[in-house]
């Protein structure tokens, strides 16, 4: 949380990487539009200040994320480890803070909880690097991670470079 409440990083986020992220993740949504489209209710796990939830909005997706601290409109307060949502509410999920997280399987049994059938998964990861110094898991293969889901089938699992994050790895999953 205490990177989260850093008020020079709070005011970065919000300020000057505010148009390079909301860049970024058009182009990682646009790269997954198979998967997007349609869609109309989104859950965006450690969404910080938001700007993945704003550009899903702008592709006429609802929705929301959720974050140790809540940044309005865009992130409300929230555990990932136990999310505070209805079993099948989202059609789709979208993290990229897998290494933050305390405990994975958990973490990963709550996308699957709150996903709806035949809802979409999108994970990126960083494999083989070091995270943040907030980093609690380093993934050093996707396999171990794509193994925890139980209930979701693999769609696509492929190296990525985002131009605005550290993340070199796409999963993509359908909830069974």
């Amino acid at each position: 949380m205490q990177k989260t409440l850093d008020p020079e990083k709070i005011q970065k986020w919000k300020g000057v990487e505010w148009k390079k992220k909301v860049d970024g993740f058009n182009n990682l949504f646009l790269r997954n539009k198979e998967y997007i489209n349609k869609k109309k209710y989104a859950l965006c796990l450690g969404s910080r200040t938001g700007q993945e939830v704003f550009v899903l909005g702008q592709l006429g997706v609802k929705a929301i994320g959720i974050d140790l601290v809540a940044f309005p409109p865009f992130t409300i307060k929230g555990d990932i480890h136990n999310l505070d949502f209805d079993n099948n509410k989202f059609d789709l999920i979208f993290t990229n803070i897998l290494d933050h997280s305390l405990y994975l399987e958990k973490f990963i049994q709550e996308m699957e909880r709150v996903c709806v059938k035949n809802g979409i998964i999108i994970l990126n990861i960083q494999e083989n690097l070091p995270g943040d110094d907030y980093s609690e898991n380093i993934i050093y293969h996707a396999d171990p991670v794509i193994k925890m889901f139980k209930n979701s089938c693999l769609l696509k699992n492929r190296k990525i470079r985002n131009t605005f994050d550290q993340m070199n790895r796409e999963i993509v999953f359908k909830k069974n």
